[in-house]
């Protein structure tokens, strides 16, 4: 937007009327390339207040001059009547022009207007947060001191934990300095750690092996207890079948004794008769006759063995 000075304005209205053109406000602020009609309508009242005025003297004339003059005056009225109309109508289209001004300005105030109205909740909003912002700090600060001071706390615990430790080293180093031999104590109770280590994974592996065998172990003892069971079955079957044989040999026993027995008799028999064979044999040689001796059966005859009896 153009700057708007008096200069500007006077310079643009002489411009307009040495054209034969009226020197209204919208025509001056468009020959200056804008600005406020307000501030426009102003300078250019200034600039018409300052132009010169020719006024007649009051003196005593011809009349035949009065009459040029009131002829004169008559066509300056005429000129002048319709320099006013002019400016009256110029006037007219100021005001217009100041209307429409007024207009875009009522429209550029209530824009404004809904602007800070805008700016009034969004600064209620923002005091709001701030507010919220504010507590929010308060509170984190709150809770800073708070750790703060547990840090303290804790670093002065952390710190008694050092005298403590430092206090303890320096024992140690009294304690290592009276006890040359600690080194290789504590040497030597490390390679025992480690040895004890080695044994225990050592005896860890055993075990699992002996786990393992044992594992095995219970299935073999589980298959030899159903091979039990069935030698079981099989020696009850086996014991039944002895006792059936042994009842049988008792009974065979008991023939052969049986049969023994008669052998025996017919043995005592045939000797009986080999006696009475001989006797007469005897007395036929005596009376000179031979009798034919009896066949010797028990020659042939084998004495049985008798199995024992079965317990």
């Amino acid at each position: 937007m153009a700057i708007v000075t008096f200069e500007s304005v006077a310079a643009a209205a002489e411009a307009l009327q040495a054209a034969g053109q009226r020197a209204s406000v919208r025509a001056v602020t468009a020959a200056i390339g804008g600005g406020s009609p307000n501030t426009v309508l102003k300078l250019l009242g200034e600039w018409k207040a300052g132009r010169p005025v020719v006024r007649i003297a009051d003196t005593e004339l011809d009349p035949k001059i009065t009459g040029a003059i009131v002829e004169q005056m008559q066509r300056v009225a005429s000129a002048a009547a319709a320099a006013a109309e002019e400016r009256a109508a110029g006037v007219d289209e100021d005001l217009q022009a100041l209307s429409e001004a007024q207009a875009a300005a009522e429209q550029q105030i209530s824009a404004l207007s809904a602007e800070r109205d805008m700016a009034r909740v969004q600064a209620a909003d923002l005091a709001e947060q701030l507010e919220s912002t504010q507590a929010d700090a308060r509170r984190a600060a709150q809770q800073a001191d708070a750790n703060a001071a547990a840090l303290r706390q804790e670093l002065a615990t952390e710190r008694t934990r050092q005298e403590a430790a430092a206090a303890a080293l320096a024992r140690a180093e009294v304690r290592l300095e009276a006890i040359p031999g600690l080194k290789a104590e504590i040497e030597r109770l490390r390679a025992a750690l480690e040895a004890d280590q080695k044994s225990r994974q050592v005896a860890e592996q055993s075990a699992a092996v002996f786990a393992a065998k044992l594992e095995a172990a219970e299935r073999r003892a589980t298959e030899a207890e159903a091979r039990t069971v069935k030698a079981e079955a099989a020696t009850e079957q086996a014991s039944a079948k002895a006792e059936a044989t042994a009842r049988e040999l008792v009974n065979a026993i008991a023939m052969v004794q049986a049969g023994q027995a008669r052998l025996e008799s017919a043995a005592r028999e045939l000797e009986e008769g080999k006696k009475a064979v001989a006797t007469a044999n005897a007395t036929a040689q005596e009376s000179g006759e031979e009798v034919v001796p009896l066949r010797d059966q028990s020659e042939t005859a084998k004495p049985v063995k008798l199995p024992k009896k079965p317990a």
